[in-house]
């Protein structure tokens, strides 16, 4: 039997019994509601463990390899900002939780008239999960690609298994998940850390790779930027963070988790660069994306590598289901719900998420078919969130003279220099900074020329 066949076989086990543990769970919803936040329902353990799978199943760990691959050691940096934005989130859980709000949205239709910012803030949250399904599609091609699978349907598996696992058990479902995989794969990848240290050795990375990769910040701090501000100042108005936060049991699970979380994801963001320059160091002719999946493959045991990657495999797959779960808060929820039939049964909530579902499924298909660089497509998302809505967000609650108008056009201007800085069509130096600043002084600027009602 080959190693592509075990692998594959010990997949399918593995992700039949997420897919069982995840329909156990399923018992728990009741209503669309509990879909997309299942309140009340998360212990600290349970969110702190769904938090650090989360990142886990996207550019933290095949990323976080293929960078270190690339640069060294500084890889780790995107890892760093994952933990960074989860010590935001818990300055957060008391204005999501004393305020009741599911979504960032709720919060924007409380404090600004109309709905153009609640739409705009829609628009740039949908466009963040569908660059983020773009991501963590692309981790899971880098897997397929190994087992001997083309890119194309590496990454249109990994869709369709995400869409098929979707809408199985909602929020809760993917947090149960999510935390079994990331013990899995923590324990799995710190064996493999630990047998790259005892054999080969540490002193073969000396020998084989620059100086340049035991450097903290090789590159520019242009690009130091670009992998860690984006996901930490998008992380206030993150629309899985708003969920997350409002589905735990108390204000303690809250805010705990997410201080377990980030105080865990910080140091183990060194793992995977490390393991992604043992896999340069041994496979100097192999692309960066396939160093991971090749180290665990021909150093670990074939069952025992396998077991990671499926671990990898079903953890992407449960970051895919938050995006859509987000999405679907965003459609279902803040506009839907919102704005067009506040009392819509259950029923045709599900309808239409799974109609939303299939429709970011293709969208991101389409999006990591054109893109490579897992963590680039990723750091997109964010900047486009940040640039579009933090300054809304924050301007809204620390400015009192701060407009709806104001807010419109500021989100528009911060996610026009995003889109078209990360699309290269204009020159934006420190793009997910400035953005971020033009978007304030828009902000500003209209705040003090109209009043709330326009005038």
């Amino acid at each position: 039997m080959t190693t592509s066949t075990i692998v594959i076989l010990i997949l399918l086990s593995y992700g039949t019994a997420m897919i069982v543990i995840s329909r156990r769970a399923s018992r728990r919803i009741r209503s669309f509601q509990d879909t997309i936040a299942a309140p009340g329902q998360t212990s600290l353990l349970l969110l702190a463990g769904s938090a650090i799978g989360g990142q886990i199943g996207s550019g933290f760990v095949i990323g976080g390899a293929e960078y270190g691959a690339r640069y060294g050691i500084a890889g780790a940096w995107y890892g760093v900002g994952c933990g960074l934005s989860y010590f935001i989130t818990v300055a957060l859980c008391h204005f999501i939780r004393t305020r009741h709000y599911v979504s960032p949205a709720d919060y924007f239709a409380h404090r600004y008239s109309g709905r153009a910012t609640r739409l705009i803030y829609t628009a740039a949250s949908i466009c963040c999960s569908v660059s983020l399904l773009a991501g963590q599609l692309l981790a899971g091609r880098a897997i397929f690609l190994t087992l001997g699978f083309p890119a194309r349907w590496g990454v249109i598996l990994t869709a369709v298994i995400a869409l098929a696992y979707s809408n199985a058990a909602g929020l809760w479902g993917s947090m149960a998940v999510s935390s079994i995989q990331s013990i899995i794969i923590f324990i799995g990848m710190s064996t493999a850390l630990f047998l790259m240290l005892s054999s080969p050795g540490p002193e073969i990375l000396a020998a084989a790779l620059p100086a340049s990769s035991f450097q903290i910040a090789p590159f520019g701090g242009e690009f130091l930027v670009s992998m860690t501000a984006p996901i930490v100042l998008a992380s206030a108005v993150n629309q899985i963070s708003f969920q997350s936060a409002s589905s735990a049991k108390s204000m303690k699970s809250a805010q705990g988790g997410y201080l377990l979380a980030g105080s865990v994801l910080i140091p183990i963001a060194f793992i995977p660069p490390l393991l992604g320059m043992f896999g340069r160091a041994l496979f100097p002719g192999l692309p960066a994306e396939n160093v991971f999946t090749s180290l665990l493959l021909t150093r670990l045991s074939t069952v025992v590598a396998a077991v990671i990657l499926a671990a990898v495999i079903c953890a992407v797959v449960s970051s895919c289901n938050s995006a859509y779960i987000a999405v679907a808060a965003n459609l279902v929820h803040d506009i839907y719900l919102g704005m067009i039939t506040p009392k819509a049964d259950s029923r045709t909530c599900q309808r239409l998420m799974l109609l939303a579902d299939v429709a970011v499924c293709i969208v991101g298909i389409v999006l990591a078919l054109r893109m490579n660089d897992i963590i680039r497509v990723l750091s997109m998302g964010y900047s486009l969130m940040a640039s579009g809505c933090l300054v809304p967000f924050l301007g809204g609650v620390l400015w009192k003279r701060g407009t709806s108008r104001g807010a419109l056009y500021s989100a528009f201007a911060g996610m026009t220099l995003s889109l078209a800085a990360s699309l290269e069509l204009i020159r934006l130096p420190y793009a997910s900074i400035s953005s971020i600043l033009i978007s304030a002084g828009v902000y500003v600027a209209v705040g003090l020329l109209t009043t709330e009602d326009g005038r």
